[in-house]
């Protein structure tokens, strides 16, 4: 039974990693103005927002495929969050050298640090907390 608990764990970690290497290529792009990887991983990014167009599709995502993927999204990113995700990797794939482009891409480093974080926190804190711990302990802090 521990292994099959520490599996379910790893995806949180699977996600953090997702997450860190999306973070790294968007800096070097902002930091750096490489972007060599930027199209590959923003590809993946958006194929993991995206939700399939027809219900039915059994198509499986890299990262939000498990429930820990799903619930450690779920937890982070407001809808409206999802879809501003969404629409900023759709803009810096469309046009990566619009001067604006830069800008989008540090709101999108900002939103998949807080899906980081949080995987990791999943990671360490498996089970939910109440809102009152949750509370509590960021007062601890």
């Amino acid at each position: 039974m521990a292994s099959a608990e520490l599996q379910d764990r790893s995806q949180y970690l699977s996600l953090a990693l997702f997450s860190q290497k999306v973070i790294s290529v968007l800096m070097e792009y902002v930091d750096e103005n490489k972007s060599a990887k930027l199209k590959s991983a923003l590809e993946e990014a958006l194929n993991l927002l995206v939700q399939p167009e027809q219900p039915s599709s059994r198509r499986r995502h890299a990262a939000f495929s498990s429930y820990e993927h799903l619930r450690t999204l779920d937890e982070v990113w407001s809808t409206k969050e999802r879809l501003e995700a969404t629409k900023i990797v759709k803009a810096l794939l469309r046009a990566p050298k619009d001067e604006r482009s830069k800008s989008a891409a540090e709101k999108l480093i900002l939103l998949f640090s807080k899906l980081q974080d949080q995987a990791l926190w999943n990671f360490e804190q498996p089970k939910p907390v109440s809102q009152k711990v949750m509370r509590r302990l960021c007062q601890m802090a």
